[in-house]
């Protein structure tokens, strides 16, 4: 079942694909890239062993980098299409001191051109704290804002995110300015275990607290637990994480 799953999904992935190149908003290159991607995809050992070509002329595109399992893998996938910037959306609110240092070590090993960009997350923290609502959809609007003005103020035509979750047709889009978000993980249909595996492979070990300082926080109150937990439980029907992964993260989050 598993298999047919993810069989299914590859194929909503080149069809959105195909769909986009015929309609002339991915031209030759890219198209081209991302539809080897995701053959080589296929097989998940020989997509382990592609290598970037560092002579061909690649497009500018924009990492959006938390320094996560999923955001790392994205960038190491996307440098073997595209020459990469990655910006990480920072404020003291959802970040604490050694986590900046970790992500800059880790743009460091990976080889990849790296900036913070400041955000103001107060009036998230200011509301979620008294619990008028849960953080992440509001703080992940001010994210992707943050991250659509660099690509928009640097000409920056692609970005790529480590979303896992929105498959087919969703996986790839066209934003404002004619810009194309990527959903790496869930374009070529990656789950939590196959990003460790790219990270293995490229000597990365990544071991994270499920969540933010500022959704902890907000954890205080039970509706907000609730949030958090039917969105595990999303990613375990959707395949991205196993089961044993969202039991841990659900115990995480009930603090059991």
């Amino acid at each position: 079942m598993e298999k047919k799953i993810r069989n299914i999904r590859i194929k909503a992935s080149l069809k959105n694909l195909d769909y986009l190149y015929n309609t002339h908003i991915l031209n030759d290159n890219i198209y081209n890239g991302l539809k080897n991607l995701l053959e080589l995809r296929k097989n998940f050992n020989a997509f382990l062993d592609i290598s970037k070509n560092d002579k061909l002329k690649k497009p500018k595109a924009l990492v959006a980098f938390s320094g996560g399992v999923d955001s790392v893998a994205s960038s190491i996938i996307a440098k073997k299409i595209f020459d990469i910037t990655a910006i990480t959306a920072y404020s003291p609110i959802i970040m604490r001191p050694d986590n900046k240092k970790n992500i800059s070590e880790l743009a460091k090993k990976l080889n990849i051109k790296h900036e913070f960009v400041d955000i103001d997350l107060n009036e998230v923290q200011k509301d979620t704290l008294n619990g008028k609502y849960h953080p992440c959809g509001r703080c992940h609007k001010i994210i992707e804002k943050a991250v659509l003005s660099y690509a928009k103020e640097n000409d920056i035509k692609y970005i790529i995110y480590g979303d896992m979750l929105s498959v087919g047709y969703l996986s790839i889009i066209q934003e404002e300015n004619d810009i194309i978000r990527i959903n790496m993980p869930s374009y070529l249909v990656i789950t939590k275990n196959d990003s460790r595996k790219i990270l293995k492979k490229n000597n990365i070990t990544i071991s994270q607290k499920y969540g933010c300082p500022l959704l902890r926080a907000a954890h205080k109150y039970n509706h907000n637990k609730k949030f958090t937990i039917q969105r595990i439980l999303r990613e375990v029907r959707a395949q991205v994480i196993d089961k044993d992964e969202g039991l841990n993260n659900i115990l995480e989050v009930l603090n059991i």
